[in-house]
């Protein structure tokens, strides 16, 4: 009889162990994964209206652009034309 009683809290024990050993698995997969996206890719942003004070982007590629003002700080290429690029103002 005693052997039951004292099987229970052993038992319960072993559980709790095993609960928080896969808990605590869970959390560090999700934390590689996380660490593990170093690039994601956006298939298509609509934005009806912003308002940015400062924009920097490494590789831009624009298919059409409409914009009432552009300010150049450097210098802005393009294709043909001019070499290809144009000076700031």
């Amino acid at each position: 009889m005693d052997d039951l009683t004292q099987s229970k809290p052993q038992a319960l024990r072993s559980v709790a162990i095993l609960a928080a050993a896969l808990g605590f698995v869970a959390v560090g997969a999700f934390a590689i994964g996380a660490l593990a996206i170093r690039r994601l890719a956006i298939g298509r942003v609509v934005v009806d209206s912003a308002k940015l004070k400062s924009l920097e982007i490494e590789h831009l590629t624009v298919t059409r652009l409409r914009a009432s003002e552009i300010t150049v700080i450097d210098a802005l290429k393009l294709p043909g034309g001019n070499n290809g690029s144009l000076a700031a103002s």
